[in-house]
């Protein structure tokens, strides 16, 4: 018996005596259109992505109009501006896929998954390290004062927040009597299923923008998963709120101030693009506003 084509999508199996044509999972997943909420979704994280990413480029970017730089430094301002510019693009690949309803770049993504996969951890966090460092560095190199500093501290800003939502996640999961396990920060993994913690280095590279939270739900009800959801965001809007309480006290100013702005402004927004119900991805993970979105429903 001939083995018939394998068209895209499908898997020839051979079954009772006969080859049978079934769908992969993954595409049948995602072959489906998104819904007018999720599409919507889609397109407001996309601009907000797109602002940083575009933002950051041209913050690094300014300095290519200095005249006085030599060439090597203006080579350099050119290839740190690079993933920051790709962070702008995947702003627009979001907007993309909220306008059209479905994930038309997901082989792209998947190609460049499988391609930094192939990096050993310590050294993508090395270059993830150089490249965000680097760039943060080189746009305040022309700035005084403060403002030298200010794009750094953002960064460490951004990090600082989303170990505190990820922590937020696993502090919670622990207290209603599920069992952390580990989460995910950046270029860090922390696990702690074992008699005392552990640091690791992030396999990743998608996650390194961003964070995850692993436990164990044991004894689950929608009581506790809801409990759970939320401690991430309301970590961040917490901390936020208790760095507004000190804005004025004492008088800030300098590098104080930057933080502080950046860690107030950045808190309410973490919260905020976390509670967005964006489509899950096709391995099943999603922002807490999914998580809550299907646990309303029924559907978690």
């Amino acid at each position: 018996m001939k083995k018939p084509k394998q068209p895209p999508g499908y898997d020839v199996r051979f079954e009772h005596g006969r080859f049978v044509l079934h769908a992969r999972a993954e595409e049948a997943r995602v072959a489906a259109r998104l819904d007018p909420w999720e599409r919507s979704g889609l397109v407001l994280a996309g601009l907000l992505v797109a602002a940083l990413g575009f933002g950051m480029t041209a913050l690094v970017g300014s300095g290519l109009s200095d005249p006085g730089i030599s060439v090597p430094l203006k080579l350099a301002f050119c290839f740190f501006s690079l993933p920051l510019l790709g962070i702008g693009l995947y702003g627009c690949d979001l907007i993309g896929r909220g306008i059209t309803g479905r994930p038309w770049s997901q082989h792209f993504w998947k190609a460049a998954d499988a391609r930094f996969a192939r990096l050993k951890p310590g050294k993508m966090t090395v270059i993830f390290f150089l490249v965000l460092v680097g760039g943060a560095f080189l746009s305040g190199a022309f700035e005084k004062g403060p403002a030298r500093w200010e794009v750094l501290i953002f960064l460490l800003v951004v990090f600082l927040h989303v170990l505190c939502h990820e922590m937020g996640h696993l502090a919670a999961a622990g207290a209603v009597g599920y069992r952390p396990r580990w989460l995910s920060a950046g270029p860090l993994v922390i696990h702690v299923d074992g008699p005392r913690s552990r640091l690791g280095l992030n396999r990743s590279w998608l996650l390194f923008f961003g964070g995850v939270a692993a436990y164990e739900p044991v004894g689950r009800t929608r009581e506790k998963d809801l409990l759970v959801i939320l401690a991430g965001p309301l970590t961040n809007l917490l901390l936020a709120g208790l760095a507004l309480d000190h804005w004025d006290w004492p008088q800030t100013s300098g590098l104080f101030e930057v933080f502080l702005r950046s860690f107030i402004g950045l808190g309410f927004a973490i919260a905020a693009i976390n509670l967005i119900p964006l489509p899950r991805t096709p391995d099943g993970s999603a922002l807490d506003g999914r998580e809550l979105l299907d646990l309303l429903r029924g559907r978690r």
